[in-house]
């Protein structure tokens, strides 16, 4: 039986030359789509009719998408974030759905702590200044002694927590599931509630999912608990943070700087305030980016969506 298969997925579709061979001996026929970052709903009811299998990115599959798509057997989201897949919807329609759990744990930890450490010695900085010819000399902050909190102690959570083990900060940590006291101990994380987080941390790194409880959790309430002038560091979705709360926060100096992979809209433009400050680093939904993990999750979320068909 011959397959329709729509590819959209960013990072699947940059190296579709290379990864094509997987599907040689297949019988489908399949329409690569190139995208920015994702496609909005808008895009994908022009392109979902008559799809059996999609191998998606980040890509708007709401309620009316899903309800548009007349054949669609299985969604194989390149990744493993699926908040932006109306799950009840699949569920409903029958539409099975895969992602690769903990793919890019070791590639989102150590950009984390990259970012702490690249804010806190001022390497950026000092680096911009020597390319301009100026040799001056910045101080900086060591971790130690530091409290670090870490809302969110999934597989990325608690490997940001081991990562900075070297570095003799406290470390603390939330979480709304419940954590094994053994991972804790290993971890050396002190189970805390976020208020104690938001008015004790000096380093606030968001590493928790996406979803109803979670979307901006960082908001005008919750930012007056900020009392020691955290740096804030996001490597987990952009909606946690509400973007016009969060440059307040930077306009009135009531945080040292934020660190963001992640942003509410995608891609950021030049237009965002958020590019204005000197104690904002930016990247661009990049900390997953590593060769090792990125060939790991090509390879399996074609093989998920050779398992969604066949089942």
């Amino acid at each position: 039986m011959k397959y329709n298969i729509l590819i959209t997925a960013h990072p699947f579709v940059n190296e579709y030359k290379k990864l094509r061979k997987l599907f040689k001996n297949h019988d489908f026929s399949i329409r690569v789509v190139k995208t920015t970052q994702y496609l909005r709903e808008n895009d994908l009811l022009k392109l979902i009719k008559n799809v059996d299998g999609i191998l998606c990115g980040d890509d708007e599959l709401n309620s009316a998408v899903l309800n548009n798509a007349n054949k669609l057997k299985v969604i194989s989201k390149w990744g493993t974030g699926i908040d932006s897949i109306d799950l009840e919807t699949c569920k409903k329609l029958k539409i099975k759905v895969f992602n690769t759990p903990g793919a890019f744990t070791e590639g989102v930890a150590t950009q984390a702590l990259a970012f702490i450490l690249n804010f806190n010695r001022k390497i950026l900085e000092n680096h911009n200044n020597i390319k301009l010819g100026i040799w001056n000399k910045f101080e900086g902050t060591t971790l130690v002694n530091k409290n670090l909190g870490i809302i969110g102690l999934g597989r990325i959570g608690l490997r940001i927590a081991e990562l900075v083990l070297p570095f003799k900060c406290k470390v603390f940590g939330n979480d709304i599931k419940k954590i094994s006291s053994q991972k804790l101990k290993k971890c050396k994380i002190n189970l805390k509630s976020k208020n104690y987080i938001f008015k004790n941390c000096e380093i606030i790194i968001i590493a928790t999912d996406l979803n109803t409880s979670t979307k901006h959790l960082i908001n005008s309430k919750t930012s007056r608990l900020i009392k020691k002038k955290p740096l804030l560091v996001n490597i987990a979705r952009g909606p946690i943070v509400d973007e016009k709360v969060l440059i307040s926060l930077l306009k009135n100096k009531v945080i040292k700087g934020a660190c963001l992979d992640v942003f509410e809209k995608e891609p950021l433009t030049l237009k965002s305030k958020l590019t204005k400050f000197k104690n904002v680093i930016l990247t661009s939904h990049n900390a997953f980016n590593t060769t090792e993990e990125v060939n790991k999750v090509h390879l399996n979320t074609y093989k998920n969506l050779i398992l969604g068909l066949k089942k």
